[in-house]
């Protein structure tokens, strides 16, 4: 029998969109905690709606679901030192944006470039040769 103020893990799928197996993953890493069973199902408490909410927005955030449960625990509290994981995600985040910056501005010379093709593009050319030489520097043999 289902307890009144909950929801079978098909209740839960319906209302957040998110796979009964992806939930039963949440509940493995410990981004989610069932409260009992009815019928052989996990039973949640309405407030896991907003549970699997938090870990949904962390991860559109771009946050991994092993950095989601460094946020946040399975009830749903905030780890104090939250900031230290979300400042190294902002960090990624502002390198992504980077690089998609210069990855943009590079396609958008090369669509506009007056010469046929790019490698005859002296941007183009001077663009390839600069990251040629910080792909060596990478790999270290600079």
């Amino acid at each position: 029998m289902v307890q009144v103020n909950t929801l079978t893990i098909g209740d839960l799928a319906a209302r957040t969109g998110v796979a009964p197996s992806a939930l039963r993953f949440y509940e493995r890493r410990g981004l989610l905690k069932p409260v009992g069973r009815a019928g052989g199902k996990r039973t949640y408490e309405q407030g896991a709606v907003e549970q699997v909410a938090v870990v949904d927005l962390l991860k559109v955030a771009g946050f991994t679901l092993a950095e989601v449960a460094q946020i946040v625990d399975a009830d749903g509290r905030v780890n104090p030192d939250w900031r230290e994981v979300a400042r190294a995600r902002l960090a990624d985040l502002e390198a992504q944006l980077e690089f998609v910056a210069r990855a943009k501005e590079m396609l958008e010379h090369t669509i506009a470039c007056p010469h046929p093709t790019p490698d005859r593009c002296p941007v183009f050319s001077a663009r390839v040769a600069a990251h040629a030489r910080s792909m060596a520097d990478r790999a270290g043999y600079a």
